[in-house]
């Protein structure tokens, strides 16, 4: 073993460039194995795409640049390819649990993705996967102290020229890749373009490509132009049926307003789909009946999403703010970048305008995808996450089901005394969708399934949409018991992850999903394929709102009948410019400065609260209302072991007090221990 590593060493002081060219083609080839899968699938792609082949190596080539600043150049070297090598095994585990493949904000999510990776991967795995990065750590480490030190000297400031120089390179030969059709402009579908263009490339495109450049054509004055002819005016008509008086608010630019509103309720069921649309199995029964059933009676129609198999947020993003995700970086997370720092117009926003409260609903961790700072940024009032629920039921991969939100939404319907506007976020059918048979009568089974693992995990998908068919069903019979105006938008945020393919689709296309919009008006039936962003914009006019920038936006180009292809490139065009200009550029749009600031958002709608502190039996009683199992009780600052008894008590089995006056509160605590908001304190002596 000592004489290879001497050889190796010597060939590499010999033939430098040769042998890390021909290390980095190595590493491309083995990258492209680990995402396909497979050595022949990765060999074809060397074969059919060599461009991007070969441009890849570049790629990794270019990292081996860094060696030329060390005197280890081989150790630096191995370590370069280990970390390639992660990389690549790291995207063919992700891609065997889900569509999308691994992207630079895939590490802006890792803590979200730690805190649900118990129900992707087998504890085993995680300790295997935990074993083979310590042997790696150890062989690093041994390959650090025996691996020689190279005899010639590092040349820094060539070095860091050259290597500046290449870069830009480069970016040279990926734009003219671009401009004569082997590199794409734009991802429009990410899973399609890591299969084509390699996922060194793809990934590095997502690492370097983020947020939205500035448009050729932006300008204050184009900017000016699309608001007065392409943004249809603020306005609001009374809806349909509804015949209650009237009432005056005074909008955010100071203008009173006269309107009646219905509660506009948003519900975006994870991973919901239809499955008698795939081709490839059959089911015993139809396993959405009531979804189909409204669809069959209300506005319906397909939903162009931004993901498949993941990326609840992004389609989330979409429908709130109106914006088209295509414009920003490959599989970028607003909600991670541009949300972290800037305030933007959303639905909710808009419609406070009119008097409405912006209400949320989500029953996963409060956390996840930071919604519990990002939803301030995007106008919500109040934010009620799983933190704030009690008594529900779970999944058998632990997901919480959805029928407990028809209570969820009911009672933050009774909270206010004006219209709401409730975004809802469901979760039951979250993946991932387990091989063995964990439901054993389940009540929709499926056949014509190549294996019994498929057909285990099929069936499960299928009892969880199932179950959130009926808690549709209850929402609405619940909703129309209840008799005040309303409209409801129900939809899926994108197709699971279960090897959906466009063959396997009667619609031919893995990037849609079914809406169907819900009211008590008696609105007339208009069936219309759209967009996600243009969702909530189709919702509005249909009970005469035209409000805010992109709404009103989208609202002028659905107006038309006929969408000519230079129509439709102008509004995308412009819809780029608008959406610049609203989180990159000079707010034009808003006359130079965002109006809007981030609202104070408050977790949960009913008050956490103590009523009194009892000492008994050796352990003490914390009584008062609305505890959950994730209330904790805190003394003078200090967490205490906390057991969730009931709604109106917690127990602390050991609580000194000290001397004097003690505080005692209680806080509502993420599962990665992230406090979300405290009672007022109780004083004790």
């Amino acid at each position: 073993m000592k004489q290879f590593w001497h050889r190796l060493y010597e060939y590499s002081e010999q033939y430098p460039v040769r042998f890390w060219l021909a290390t980095a083609a190595l590493l491309e080839l083995a990258i492209e194995t680990m995402s396909r899968h497979s050595l022949p699938k990765a060999l074809g792609y060397m074969v059919t795409a060599w461009p991007a082949f070969l441009f890849n190596v570049c790629i990794i080539g270019w990292t081996f640049l860094l060696l030329y600043l060390v005197r280890r150049k081989l150790f630096l070297g191995i370590l370069i390819s280990v970390i390639w090598c992660i990389l690549g095994a790291v995207n063919g585990v992700l891609l065997s649990c889900r569509v999308t493949p691994f992207n630079w904000s895939d590490l802006r999510l890792s803590k979200d993705a730690m805190a649900i990776m118990g129900k992707y991967i087998a504890p085993w795995q995680v300790m295997l996967g935990a074993a083979v990065l310590i042997m790696l750590c150890i062989g690093l480490a041994f390959l650090f102290r025996r691996l020689p030190r190279s005899g010639r000297k590092a040349l820094y400031i060539r070095s860091l020229a050259m290597m500046v120089t290449l870069f830009f390179g480069l970016i040279g030969l990926a734009s003219m890749g671009e401009r004569i059709g082997i590199f794409p402009e734009k991802f429009d579908n990410l899973a399609d373009a890591y299969q084509s263009y390699g996922f060194v490339f793809c990934f590095s495109n997502s690492m370097l490509n983020i947020g939205i450049s500035k448009p050729e054509d932006y300008s204050t004055q184009v900017v000016q132009e699309i608001q007065e002819e392409e943004i249809m005016e603020d306005s609001h008509v009374t809806a349909p049926l509804i015949t209650e008086e009237l009432t005056e608010v005074v909008d955010s630019r100071g203008v009173a307003v006269t309107r009646k509103t219905p509660n506009i309720i948003f519900v975006q069921l994870e991973s919901f789909s239809d499955p008698l649309q795939y081709t490839h199995m059959k089911c015993s029964k139809d396993p959405i009946p009531n979804f189909r059933s409204l669809m069959e009676n209300y506005t319906s129609g397909w939903l162009d999403v931004p993901a498949v198999g993941a990326g609840t947020a992004n389609t989330e993003f979409e429908v709130i703010t109106g914006m088209n995700l295509d414009f920003f970086g490959p599989g970028e997370y607003p909600y991670k970048t541009v949300l972290r720092t800037e305030v933007c117009e959303s639905l909710c926003f808009d419609l406070k305008d009119i008097g409405y409260h912006a209400q949320a609903i989500h029953n996963n961790m409060g956390t996840f995808y930071d919604r519990h700072t990002i939803f301030s940024q995007l106008g919500f009032d109040t934010f009620t996450s799983i933190e704030y629920m009690s008594n529900y039921d779970t999944t058998p991969t632990g997901w919480p089901k959805d029928g407990m939100l028809a209570d969820q939404i009911l009672k933050v319907l009774n909270s206010t005394t004006g219209a709401d506007m409730i975004y809802t976020i469901s979760v039951q059918g979250h993946g991932a969708y387990p091989e063995e048979k964990l439901i054993e009568s389940p009540a929709v089974t499926v056949s014509g399934l190549e294996t019994e693992g498929e057909t285990n995990a099929m069936e499960y998908y299928i009892q969880q949409i199932h179950e959130m068919d009926s808690f549709v069903l209850d929402l609405v019979q619940r909703l129309e018991t209840r008799g005040e105006p309303a409209i409801l938008v129900l939809y899926g945020d994108h197709l699971p992850s279960l090897n959906l393919t466009e063959d396997r689709l009667k619609n031919g296309n893995v990037l849609q999903t079914q809406y169907v919009i819900w009211d008590n008006l008696g609105l007339q039936k208009q069936d219309r394929e759209l967009e996600a962003y243009q969702l909530a914009a189709y919702a509005l006019d249909q009970v005469g709102i035209h409000r805010g920038t992109m709404f009103g936006f989208h609202q002028t180009y659905l107006a038309q009948k006929d969408h000519r292809p230079e129509e439709q490139e102008k509004y995308l065009g412009d819809m780029e410019i608008l959406e610049y200009d609203m989180l990159y550029g000079e707010q034009d749009i808003f006359g130079g400065e965002n109006p809007y600031e981030a609202t104070k958002l408050h977790m949960g709608v009913q008050p956490i609260r103590i009523s009194g502190v009892m000492r008994q039996d050796g352990g003490t009683y914390v009584t008062g209302w609305n505890f959950t199992e994730h209330s904790h009780v805190y003394l003078n600052g200090k967490e205490m072991e906390t057991t969730f008894v009931s709604r109106n008590m917690l127990y602390v089995p050991d609580m000194e007090l000290e001397e004097g006056e003690n505080s005692v509160t209680v806080a509502q605590v993420s599962d990665d221990n992230i406090v979300l908001s405290e009672s007022e304190t109780y004083l004790l002596r």
